[in-house]
């Protein structure tokens, strides 16, 4: 599966011609994959907005169903470094049979593929909580956004 998952990236990346990535109102959905030193591996999906503060800030809110989360809510604000690049902070609240509470999130990004309305988001991040222990989640999410107005 990883060797399936990278083949396929790096394909993406060289496919993409031409990106016109910034700061948006969007919608979006997208998959992940988690690890952790203390839970196992995992997967999931999310739907994630994207509102256009300026042309460089956007806040990120977003739902997801993930391991080890059962349902997550989370804000995080973005920063565009340039048309390709940006960095994330927020928080979150999530809810889990045994745990539920809330942790940060910070995170890169980086958008291979972009399109007049369209773009596909690469999202690096690593989450902070604590689940009965403090633990840190690392994860990639991979996600489709539509834009509502057209990009530059």
């Amino acid at each position: 599966m990883r060797t399936t998952f990278i083949l396929l990236f790096a394909l993406l990346i060289c496919g993409a011609l031409k990106v016109h990535a910034q700061a948006k109102n969007a919608i979006g959905l997208g998959a992940a994959l988690n690890t952790s030193r203390e839970n196992s591996n995992g997967f999931g999906g999310l739907l994630q907005g994207e509102i256009k503060i300026t042309k460089a800030v956007s806040v990120t809110p977003y739902l997801a169903t993930e391991v080890p989360y059962s349902v997550q809510a989370g804000l995080s604000g973005r920063y565009y470094f340039g048309k390709m690049i940006y960095a994330s902070a927020g928080a979150f609240g999530y809810y889990d049979a045994d745990y539920s509470g809330f942790g940060a999130t910070g995170g890169a990004g980086f958008i291979p593929i972009s399109g007049h309305h369209q773009t596909l988001d690469l999202n690096l991040h690593a989450d902070y909580l604590k689940k009965g222990y403090r633990t840190t989640i690392i994860g990639i999410r991979l996600i489709y956004s539509f834009s509502f107005t057209r990009l530059e």
